[in-house]
């Protein structure tokens, strides 16, 4: 079994790949509304924005995910089990 402190790092981990789709997803988001705005090819902005749509989607279940999984860990182990 995982030291306490390898358990939250793991927890971590599922935060961190959380903020990245979410900020990803935002990136792109901003950049699919610029070629919306540019009105080049409407169509592949409006798929590139449903696209970032998506990774946000991800990004956000993913931390909804984390703060279920935490939660259940401090609850389990104390609120302060397993921090560096």
């Amino acid at each position: 079994m995982p030291s306490l402190i390898q358990q939250r790092m793991a927890l971590e981990r599922i935060r961190t790949s959380a903020i990245v789709w979410t900020v990803f997803g935002g990136f792109w988001g901003l950049l699919s509304i610029a070629n919306l705005l540019v009105g080049t090819e409407p169509t592949r902005g409006a798929l590139y924005l449903a696209v970032a749509g998506g990774l946000i989607a991800v990004g956000l279940v993913k931390m909804r995910r984390y703060r279920r999984e935490i939660t259940a860990f401090a609850v389990e182990n104390g609120p302060d089990a397993g921090k560096r």
